[in-house]
């Protein structure tokens, strides 16, 4: 530990509480007193605008851990760090999982830097020992499976709720799934690689490159949602269920965030968790807003107008305290 983090810690000791270590790779550590405990890092953050408040989902393995501090549904995931790593440890975490797992990088986004459906602890192995080198940290998470879904809460609401379908190409009767992804991706930001990942996926479902589609007939190119390959978007936000919400909300507040894009995977966003297949995957602490607006299919949502609305009374409640 480092002397502002050895100097705090002996403070709240001589003032009775208890100094805990959550993730010490992270310099992240709870604060217990008074009846209270709450989030640091080797120095204090007072900030005035609590909206500002930035940190707790930077990285993965921090969001994982306050997750599950609250007894929150997440898949079980373990760390690597590059700074202490060693190759001993990866067999012995990786016992700690089920497979198939997926491999990302703690401190990824836009689905950069993730190694999916990687069946056995052989491949994880070799995954670990490789990109550790590429990246700071990494976690191994077991998958679960269903529909994504992102959910925007504010202020213990959810405003957004969508569906986030994988890229898929759609059959005219005539062309090739090769060359159904080559049309696609004149109009996509990311291209998808064609490679033994794509093959794997349209196997699973009974096709090949050169297989021909039906006209209509819809095959998934990736199984995580990407809207920089083409993935699309449908507007769930009447059909959530109210015990999904509630867990959303609590999600949002284990990580001290007001507006949050809550990344879950579920069967039917409609029904109870608990009846279901249901995970928290990740938190966004600064959410795309426009992905709200002009869905694919179903209603646009004025997110932004809401999370305005919501600063304004935010500060007047701040204004008035200062007056009192």
């Amino acid at each position: 530990m480092i002397k502002n983090t050895l100097l705090i810690r002996k403070v709240v000791e001589e003032m009775g509480g208890t100094f805990e270590e959550v993730i010490p790779e992270r310099r992240c550590y709870y604060i217990h007193v008074g009846g209270k405990a709450f989030l640091i890092t080797r120095k204090f953050r007072i900030a005035k605008n609590f909206i500002s408040i930035a940190g707790a989902t930077a990285y993965k393995d921090l969001t994982y851990t306050l997750l599950r501090r609250q007894s929150l549904p997440t898949p079980t995931t373990v760390f690597f760090f590059r700074k202490n790593f060693t190759p001993g440890e990866v067999e012995k975490k990786l016992n700690n999982l089920k497979f198939p797992i997926i491999i990302k990088d703690s401190a990824g986004s836009n689905s950069q830097g993730i190694f999916p459906y990687i069946k056995n602890a052989e491949e994880a192995k070799a995954v670990i020992i490789k990109e550790i080198l590429n990246f700071r940290s990494l976690i191994a998470q077991e998958m679960i499976f269903g529909k994504e879904y992102r959910i925007l809460i504010l202020d213990k609401k959810v405003i957004g709720a969508l569906e986030m379908i994988p890229p898929r190409i759609i059959g005219d009767g005539k062309s090739t799934i090769a060359t159904l992804i080559q049309k696609k991706q004149k109009h996509t930001r990311r291209k998808t690689p064609i490679d033994r990942a794509l093959e794997i996926i349209l196997r699973e479902q009974g096709f090949s490159l050169d297989s021909v589609l039906d006209a209509e007939e819809a095959v998934s190119i990736k199984k995580s949602s990407s809207l920089a390959e083409g993935g699309e978007t449908r507007d769930a936000t009447d059909s959530i269920n109210k015990e999904i919400i509630s867990i959303c909300v609590k999600a949002a507040d284990a990580v001290g965030y007001y507006l949050a894009g809550i990344d879950i995977i579920c069967e039917n966003i409609s029904e109870d968790p608990a009846a279901q297949t249901f995970g928290i995957l990740e938190i966004n602490g600064k959410p795309d807003i426009y992905i709200h607006y002009n869905p694919t299919h179903g209603k646009s949502r004025n997110v932004i107008k809401d999370i305005i609305n919501f600063i304004l009374k935010l500060n007047t409640t701040v204004s008035d305290d200062k007056q009192i």
